[in-house]
């Protein structure tokens, strides 16, 4: 990797800790899947995933409510990885522009909600795995946890139909990062 793509990689992953901290006050809102999916769309898959996986990993190593537990760890870096991974995919699809057609704004909040929900059910299950939940003990936790986990996939769809598409043009319009040598 050259000097010039490991600075963008670390500036991405940087800003997944960042936006990470600062949301970390409201429940269930966050702009790091976005940011890490940001990263794959324009970075491509390898260095989206990498963003995923090192972001997230710092963000829950340090994060100041506690540090997440092996299993639980384990699947929100995963989790984060395949959102750069699937960002890469998605953004390769995009050559030069983004037209903010309502078409295009409804399908990036699908991929928020898609994300949002593969994370919400690995963590689940990290942190059943961790936990040593009854099948009885698990379906009472995610009864209790479903206005939590309607939060979190609501807040990301209106994230990804709303800012990701509008940040996404400007980059592409603006021919940011070398005109997107980087697929």
């Amino acid at each position: 990797m050259k000097t010039y793509d490991l600075a963008i990689t670390a500036v991405f992953v940087a800003l997944v800790v960042t936006l990470g901290y600062a949301f970390i006050f409201l429940p269930n809102v966050e702009a790091v899947t976005a940011t890490v999916f940001i990263s794959g769309f324009l970075l491509g898959k390898k260095r989206g995933s990498i963003v995923g996986l090192l972001g997230e990993f710092i963000y829950a190593s340090l994060n100041p409510y506690g540090a997440s537990m092996p299993p639980l760890l384990a699947a929100q870096v995963a989790s984060m990885g395949l959102t750069g991974l699937l960002g890469g995919s998605v953004g390769s699809r995009y050559k030069e522009k983004i037209t903010l057609s309502a078409v295009l704004l409804l399908r990036f909040a699908l991929w928020g909600i898609l994300l949002t929900l593969i994370y919400d059910v690995a963590t689940c299950a990290g942190f059943f795995a961790f936990a040593g939940f009854s099948a009885r003990q698990m379906l009472a936790s995610l009864a209790v946890g479903l206005p939590f986990y309607a939060v979190h996939l609501g807040s990301n769809a209106i994230i990804f139909a709303s800012v990701v598409p509008v940040l996404l043009k400007k980059a592409l319009d603006r021919k940011l990062l070398r005109e997107r040598e980087y697929r």
